[in-house]
C-alpha cells in the first residue's frame, strides 16, 4: 500500500497536471457543447444527491464521500493512512482533485471562490484537509485551520467529561492544517460578508493523529445550495482584525451568496 508520505508527494506533483488536464478537457468540451446539451439536461433532472452519513470507526473501510462531476457517488473505499481511527473520507483520487460536486472559480474581486457544481442538499458533508505544521504569521497569506486531533481510539472530538461535549481547545491544540500544495478545495470557501450568511459550517469533527503528517476537518451544508451558489463559512471575527482586512460581501451576479434575513 502507498505510504502517506508518498501519497502527499504524489498529490503535490499531480495537482498542477490535473489542473492542466481539466483546462484541456474544458476546451475540448466546448466544441461538443451543442451536441451534448440535451444529454446534460436529462442527466441533471435525474441527479439525486443523498447526504452522506458521518464517518465512524465501525465503518472502516468507509466509502469515499465525493461525487463525480455528473453527480455519481464515488464507490472507492478509504482505509486508515497513518493508523488514525477514521481516515479523511476521500479516496486518493479525490484528495488530489477535490469533490466533483464542488467547483473552484475565479472571483472578480477576491481571487478564488468555491461554488456548487450542481444543486446540493442540506447536510451534505465535505472534508477540508491539509498538511499538519506550525501556524504562520498573519502577514502571510494562508488558508490553514487549527488542528485539534480526535480521540485516538474513538476517532471523535466529543468528550463526555467536557461541558458541551467538544474537546477542550486549550488542551488539544496541535498546530494547523495547511492545504497549500494539496488538492483540497474547501480552502476556497469564502467568509460571508456583512449582508450575507453562511451556508456551511465546520462540525469540529477532525481526522488524523497528534503530530501526524495530514489531518482533516468535517464541514456540512446548513441548507440546500443551488447550482453556482458560493459556499460560505464564518472565519471568526478575529481573523479579520488580526489581518487588518475589512470584511466585504462576496456575492456576484454569476455566483450569488445567501443573504441575511431582514430584522
Amino acid at each position: 500500500s502507498i505510504s502517506i508520505r508518498s501519497l502527499v508527494n504524489n498529490i503535490r506533483a499531480q495537482s498542477s497536471s490535473f489542473a492542466r488536464r481539466s483546462t484541456m478537457t474544458k476546451a475540448k468540451g466546448a466544441a461538443r457543447s451543442c451536441k451534448s446539451t440535451t444529454k446534460k439536461a436529462s442527466s441533471s433532472e435525474e441527479r439525486n444527491i443523498v447526504p452522506q452519513g458521518r464517518a465512524k470507526v465501525g465503518d472502516q473501510p468507509l466509502q469515499c464521500w465525493a461525487h463525480s462531476r455528473t453527480g455519481k457517488r464515488c464507490r472507492a473505499k478509504v482505509s486508515s493512512r497513518e493508523g488514525e481511527p477514521i481516515a479523511i473520507p476521500y479516496c486518493d483520487r479525490h484528495l488530489r482533485s477535490g469533490d466533483g460536486a464542488l467547483k473552484v472559480v475565479d472571483h472578480p474581486l477576491f481571487g478564488k471562490a468555491l461554488v456548487a457544481r450542481y444543486d446540493l442538499p442540506a447536510k451534505y458533508r465535505m472534508a477540508y484537509w491539509g498538511l499538519r505544521g506550525r501556524c504562520q504569521t498573519c502577514d502571510v497569506e494562508d488558508r490553514a485551520i487549527s488542528f485539534y486531533p480526535p480521540n485516538p481510539i474513538t476517532g471523535t472530538n466529543v468528550d463526555p467529561k467536557v461541558e458541551g461535549g467538544r474537546t477542550l481547545k486549550t488542551d488539544n491544540y496541535n498546530g494547523v492544517l495547511n492545504p497549500g500544495g494539496t488538492g483540497d478545495v474547501i480552502q476556497y470557501a469564502a467568509c460571508p460578508g456583512p449582508n450575507e450568511r453562511q451556508n456551511m459550517r465546520s462540525t469540529f469533527q477532525y481526522w488524523g493523529l497528534r503530530n501526524g503528517i495530514v489531518g482533516g476537518l468535517e464541514f456540512v451544508s446548513l441548507m440546500p445550495i443551488p447550482k453556482n451558489t458560493q459556499l460560505l463559512h464564518w472565519y471568526g471575527s478575529g481573523w479579520w482584525s488580526e489581518r487588518g482586512i475589512k470584511r466585504q460581501d462576496v456575492s456576484t451576479k454569476r455566483y450569488p451568496a445567501p443573504l441575511r434575513g431582514k430584522k
